[in-house]
């Protein structure tokens, strides 16, 4: 019985020690940003910034020029990208 409980908490302690998380950031974009986003005058873009548990950073470039109730494509796209990491198993907190 010792053995078993021994092993049960060895597997929660190693559970937790090995604990990964995606960080996602939505900001502004502008002409010195690292992204391939170019805003100009007319284009008003934000930037999803996603870094993976092994520290690749990707960046999407998501339109912001409209309201939600002219054109969702915006909230779609922040959808897809959100759902794409919870679908790898992350949680959203």
């Amino acid at each position: 019985m010792k053995k078993l409980i021994f092993l049960f908490a060895f597997a929660f302690v190693g559970g937790q020690a090995f604990s990964q998380m995606y960080i996602v950031t939505l900001t502004k974009c502008n002409a010195t940003h690292l992204s391939n986003c170019n805003p100009t005058a007319i284009t008003y873009l934000n930037v999803l910034t996603k870094i993976d548990p092994t520290g690749n950073v990707t960046y999407t470039c998501i339109d912001n020029r409209f309201t939600i109730s002219q054109d969702p494509s915006a909230l779609i796209t922040l959808n897809q990208e959100l759902n794409s990491i919870i679908s790898q198993g992350y949680k959203l907190v």
